[in-house]
């Protein structure tokens, strides 16, 4: 009898135990899942923004450009997405596209937020850029946006 009441309690604890342990794996694992997929979605979003960029008018190419940082404000808001510097820089990089646009279509004053939106995403990872090389990047941007398409 006694060693049944033994055995009955050593079961509970091994279960008790096993238990805590597979709920924190599982926890762990599908955690990392959750952000293994928020990293994919945002790298497919930037590569769709910079497809329709290079394909698009003007005017469609803004609203890509201006949907994927709205996407990645809201990524940024997920606590899995905190250390994500790839999106941070893919943000900082569109908004450099944004102020070339802006500056083609002389719209000077629109064209220095989306450099000083730049230079604040980079400041979230860490890099605090001047705006002179932020512009400096848009400048080649634009010059290379002017340069005439190779005849086909």
């Amino acid at each position: 009898m006694r060693a049944l009441k033994f055995g009955g309690i050593a079961l509970s604890v091994g279960l008790v135990m096993g238990g805590a342990v597979g709920w924190h794996l599982g926890g762990t694992v599908s955690g990392g899942q959750s952000t293994l997929r928020e990293m994919s979605a945002a790298a497919g979003y930037g590569q769709l923004a910079v497809l329709q960029d290079e394909q698009a008018d003007t005017e469609h190419a803004r609203q890509a450009l201006l949907a994927f940082t709205n996407f990645s404000r809201s990524m940024r808001r997920l606590h899995s997405a905190q250390g994500d510097q790839a999106l941070l820089i893919d943000t900082g990089r569109t908004y450099l596209q944004l102020a070339a646009i802006e500056e083609l279509a002389d719209n000077n004053s629109l064209s220095h937020q989306y450099v000083l939106d730049a230079q604040q995403t980079f400041l979230f990872m860490g890099r605090n850029i001047p705006e002179q090389d932020l512009d400096q990047q848009v400048a080649k941007i634009v010059a290379s946006a002017r340069l005439p398409s190779p005849p086909s």
